[in-house]
Formats: C-alpha cells, structure tokens, sequence
C-alpha cells in the first residue's frame, strides 16, 4: 500500500485518446487502445514515475462510467506494476465515488484521485466527512486530493488539511491546483506529499526545497525530459540545476492568452487536447462532447505551446 515516501518523481496527468470517429450521440467506447498502450509505454519507457488517470486533461467529466473503467484495466494491465497508477473516482456524490474507488481496487490501482463533490460548494465540514467517508468505505486504497479550487468550488483552507492528515484518513498525496500555502504542509505534510506543477512548482520549492520531491504536470503528455530533470535537481539538492530548468519550463510560450487567463476554466480541456496533439509526443485525438469549441486565438496560443515544448525536450534528450 502506498504511502507518501512513494510519491516522488513525475506524475504525469495524462489524456484518454479518442479514437477516430467517435461522435457525441454515440455511446460505445470511444477510447483508442492502440494509441493508450503506446502512450503507457512510452511515457514508462522514458522515464515517468507516475500515471494520473481521468482528470481534467484524462476528460474524466466526459467519459462513461464503463469508458472510465476500461481506460484504466487498460492502463493498469499495461504498466504491469512497473510504476503506480492513480484514477479518477471524481464524481458529483460520495457513493459514487466509493463505487469506483472499489471497482478500482479490484483492478490494481496504486491510488484513487478524488476530490469533495461539486455540485453544492462544500463546506469545511462537508469536505472533510467526504473523506473522512471515502477513507472508511475502501480503506486499503490510498488517495490523492485534486485540490482545484476553480472547478471544485472549494478553497481548500489549512484547517481542511490539518484534518485530512489524521491517522484514519486515505489521503497520501495532492496535486496542488491552488495558490501554496506553506501552512497547508506544516499542518499535514507528514503524511501528504503537496505535489506542485505546472504553474506553482517554483512556489512548492521555494518552501519546500528538497521536500518538493514530486511534481505533477499535464505536459509530460508531450514528453517529459524537462519535468525529469527538475526532479532529479531538487532530489541532488542542486538549487543552480532547478533555477535553471524551471526557467527552461517557465520560456515556453503560455498555451493560452494570457490576457483571457479568466476563461481558463472553460477552454481547459481544449486547449489541452491541441497542445498535446501539436507536441507529437502522444496521439490522444480530438476533445470529447461538449468540450468541443475552442477560439481560433486560443488554438494558435496551444499550439505554440505544444510545438515549442516539442523543441525544449528534443534539447534535454540531446544533452542526456
């Protein structure tokens, strides 16, 4: 059973690849296999520590239940144990998260990804007995927290923290989605690694230093040489290294404009998916129904993006 020493490295939130064809009023599998098995090995073959399945990027919200749960028998059988694999129980009640998290289990998962049901804005104490519930029902399942206060509707406050961490709880990790609160892991950073990423990874290290030991990042789908290297710098405690990488990963064009930041939350997966796609690192498709419309400034921004990060990791793979 995992626990937070387990959670270093890259853990890459990775894209559910559609396969060619796949329409909104169709509801048969739409997942390409062929493309998720490439996917799995490549990102393993090259170095990645970790999966993360069906978050925003993996397009969790717009996946059947039956899509989400052979994307990751998928995943699962093809990683065959060579690294840990965590999946996506989000939903919007907590028996339907406990019935994926079992289902889960079954299946081999390392961990569940789950977050506090959205569809009210929780309370503390809402959002604590959440998992306080989930920690109960499927106790031998550890779990990361999707700490996304701009989806989930929650700002994830130090006391929520403070109270995740008890001895009773599953909580082992979270993908730190917020602005970093060096009090959030003073009051539970002995049992729950604060992974920082793509736009807060300096912020985790700065307090953290080399208790930053894992990062987590969407762009690793487009390979993941930067990410590597970071966390092999914060691991040597090389201070010049990490200063210098995360300059690196901070030059890359914004995948989005950054003069509509507050649109972010609408075009997320979107861009995501052309981005990725642009980069030709991995083959994930088109963005599943409804997440389809995406602005003709925004398709250049990913784009850019994707074309560029494709550059900076040719870069690393030479100097490696």
């Amino acid at each position: 059973m995992l626990t937070k020493s387990d959670i270093r490295g890259v853990c890459a939130f990775v894209p559910t690849p559609v396969a060619n064809g796949a329409t909104a009023g169709d509801l048969t599998s739409s997942i390409d296999l062929d493309a998720t098995i490439g996917m799995v090995d490549r990102l393993i073959d090259d170095g990645v520590h970790m999966l993360a399945l069906g978050g925003t990027t993996g397009e969790g919200a717009a996946l059947l239940w039956e899509e989400k749960r052979e994307f990751v028998a998928a995943v699962v059988e093809r990683a065959a144990g060579r690294i840990p694999i965590f999946a996506g129980a989000i939903a919007l009640g907590t028996r339907e998260t406990i019935r994926q998290m079992r289902e889960y289990e079954k299946l081999g998962v390392g961990g569940a990804i789950i977050c506090p049901p959205f569809w009210q804005s929780p309370t503390l104490e809402n959002a604590v007995g959440f998992v306080e519930d989930v920690s109960q029902a499927v106790p031998d399942l550890p779990t990361m927290i999707y700490s996304n206060k701009f989806f989930f509707k929650f700002e994830f406050p130090t006391e929520f923290w403070r109270r995740v961490a008890s001895d009773s709880s599953t909580v082992i990790a979270t993908k730190v989605s917020y602005d970093f609160q060096p009090e959030d892991y003073q009051v539970a950073g002995e049992r729950i690694q604060f992974m920082g990423g793509e736009g807060n990874f300096r912020a985790v290290h700065d307090a953290l230093g080399t208790q930053a030991t894992a990062a987590w990042c969407t762009s690793a789908a487009m390979g993941p040489e930067p990410w590597l290297a970071l966390v092999e710098a914060v691991g040597e405690g090389d201070t010049d290294r990490v200063e210098a990488v995360l300059s690196d990963i901070e030059s890359v064009p914004p995948p989005l404009p950054m003069d509509e930041f507050h649109l972010f939350s609408s075009y997320n997966v979107q861009l995501e998916k052309v981005r990725i796609n642009a980069a030709g690192y991995t083959r994930c498709g088109a963005a599943r129904a409804p997440y389809t419309d995406l602005p003709e400034k925004w398709v250049a921004a990913a784009k850019r993006n994707g074309e560029a990060w494709a550059k900076l990791c040719e870069r690393y793979r030479a100097q490696a």
